[in-house]
């Protein structure tokens, strides 16, 4: 039986900013055997150019404060300008206060804590996705 192709849904793509190879790698597994697609920046510059020539495929962003070159904020600055819309999570080893509600005032869509909570971060992850 072929299912109706109207019913498939297309993977939701994830590009997750972080300079820490192993947590892009980590992020990567986790997120690809739930069913997601990600791509992996190291820097806030590099994440800003692939959410450029990607944007239409991308539906959100996962992106570390502390990151080399521009820094997290600069760089959710500067996506939001590409797409005021653009769903972005702050992901931080800070509490939730400071650097990551500054972050969310500017437009973050939403924080995930380091280290990473497997469920913490899949239902973050799957609320602000659903919430159009």
């Amino acid at each position: 039986m072929i299912a109706d192709p109207s019913l498939i849904k297309e993977p939701e793509i994830i590009l997750v900013v972080d300079d820490e190879e192993f947590i892009r790698d980590l992020v990567v597994q986790v997120l690809g055997e739930s069913g997601y697609t990600v791509i992996t920046a190291p820097d806030g510059e590099s994440g800003l150019k692939l959410y450029g020539e990607q944007q239409a495929q991308i539906d959100l962003v996962i992106l570390d404060l502390i990151v080399p070159g521009m820094g997290g904020r600069r760089c959710l600055g500067e996506l939001l300008k590409v797409d005021p819309q653009a769903r972005v999570l702050i992901a931080s080893g800070y509490a939730l206060d400071g650097p990551t509600i500054e972050a969310i005032r500017a437009g973050a869509r939403g924080h995930i804590s380091k280290p990473y909570d497997i469920e913490e971060i899949l239902r973050v992850i799957r609320e602000v996705l659903d919430d159009n």
